[in-house]
């Protein structure tokens, strides 16, 4: 996604993103829910994944090196829930923001409450229709890029 492009912005209306191919990262743990996310999603135009980690450390470094546009992040994992991760990624990527998506086995309402309070964008299932969680992406990253539109 081109990042920053404002044209015909003015006080009275909103300004109009130019979109390109959406840079995913994926973080989960599990190796075969990667290969399928990246699956699925690679069969989307409008997405490109640009990475995929096993762990949240080694997302928050891939993230802060890549900059994605969207990131898809479990956080449960063998150790329990980590809501918390959501604040650590904002705040790491403060500045160069990316639109967080939390994409989890089963939902939790605690979970999602603190994820969503913590910055995440959505909270999603991962048996979500494929063509659903592009539509949520592309939400997700037109939302990060208006945000950073209105600095133009």
């Amino acid at each position: 996604m081109k990042r920053g492009h404002c044209i015909g912005a003015n006080a009275a209306s909103k300004p109009t993103i130019i979109m390109d191919q959406i840079r995913v990262l994926i973080i989960d743990e599990h190796g075969a829910v990667r290969r399928a996310l990246a699956t699925r999603l690679g069969s989307y135009p409008e997405v490109k994944v640009v990475a995929t980690a096993g762990s949240f450390q080694e997302g928050l470094e891939r993230a802060c090196a890549l900059q994605p546009d969207v990131i898809l992040l479990e956080l449960k994992g063998k150790s329990g829930r980590h809501p918390e991760q959501v604040g650590e990624m904002t705040k790491a990527l403060a500045g160069k923001p990316a639109g967080i998506i939390v994409l989890t086995s089963y939902a939790v309402d605690e979970e999602r409450a603190a994820a969503l309070n913590a910055g995440a964008r959505r909270y999603l299932v991962k048996h979500i229709d494929s063509a659903l969680l592009v539509a949520e992406i592309v939400s997700v990253a037109e939302e990060v890029a208006s945000h950073k539109t209105t600095e133009c």
